[in-house]
């Protein structure tokens, strides 16, 4: 079991100033990273959470600690590669709080390698947690959107997503493929009131990605080396900074605002 601090947990984010009130979300990929950062501060921002995960060993639970500070959040394990899960979670939404305004299909992993290096049961996972899981997610979620004729949804993508990084073939073709679905589906909803975006973050200090720099023989200079891909400000972003970047995307702030790939990368793709 891995234990966390709630004291300053995620220090960058601030008091919400209500900006989703009144609204219902459900995050995937919550109990970690950028999920964890992102539903945390949905609730602060008086959203009623469906916080989704698969992992529910990181203690305290996403919503242990949004409770804890007054928050609404409702826990449910879910495999987002599973259409019958993912049916499960907005049922639990809609059950739960009765309705469903936003949905950030966040859920993702990486494994690194070229095509050549790559079984292809490694292939088929990346492929199916980063991109199947937000057609799942998203399948299941529209009808009740279309419906009610309004909607955000935001995907997580990659700065990988709109650049090549050597090593990391399933990663990048994969986050490639939630780039222009998000894209494909702005067209098709918009009409309806629904707002499709990505977000596309640069190198971040998750947990996954703190792990992956832990097993290597030098982690203080392989996070210096990390540091530099986000070029303008030479340092790791913080969870809490791309949690914020999903605010704006999700909050009616961003009425005119769909079909975009928000990168919130440090620089890392100034020249994209």
């Amino acid at each position: 079991m891995t234990t966390q601090s709630t004291a300053q947990e995620h220090p960058g984010l601030g008091p919400g100033r209500g900006r989703l009130e009144g609204k219902v979300a459900i995050v995937t990929g919550a109990n970690s990273g950028i999920g964890r950062a992102t539903a945390d501060l949905f609730a602060r921002e008086g959203a009623k959470v469906v916080a989704v995960d698969f992992v529910e060993d990181i203690q305290p639970r996403i919503d242990d600690l949004i409770k804890s500070q007054g928050g609404e959040c409702t826990f449910v394990n879910v495999n987002v590669t599973d259409r019958k899960d993912c049916d499960r979670m907005v049922s639990t939404a809609l059950d739960n709080y009765g309705d469903l305004h936003i949905l950030v299909n966040n859920a993702g992993t990486g494994i690194r390698g070229r095509v050549d290096q790559l079984s292809l049961d490694q292939w088929q996972l990346v492929l199916d947690t980063n991109l199947n899981s937000v057609f799942n997610g998203s399948q299941a979620a529209l009808p009740h959107m279309m419906e009610k004729g309004r909607g955000s949804i935001i995907n997580t993508a990659s700065t990988f997503g709109l650049l090549a990084s050597e090593d990391y073939a399933a990663y990048c073709a994969s986050k490639g493929g939630v780039v222009l679905l998000t894209r494909s589906m702005a067209i098709d909803y918009g009409v309806m009131g629904i707002r499709v975006n990505c977000v596309c973050p640069g190198a971040t200090a998750t947990p996954r990605l703190l792990r992956f720099f832990d097993s290597q023989p030098d982690p203080e200079a392989a996070i210096a080396e990390a540091a530099k891909i986000n070029r303008a400000v030479l340092r790791l972003g913080r969870p809490e900074e791309i949690a914020y970047g999903m605010l704006f995307l999700a909050s009616d702030e961003a009425s005119f605002v769909t079909g975009h790939a928000l990168a919130v990368d440090g620089g890392q793709t100034i020249d994209a």
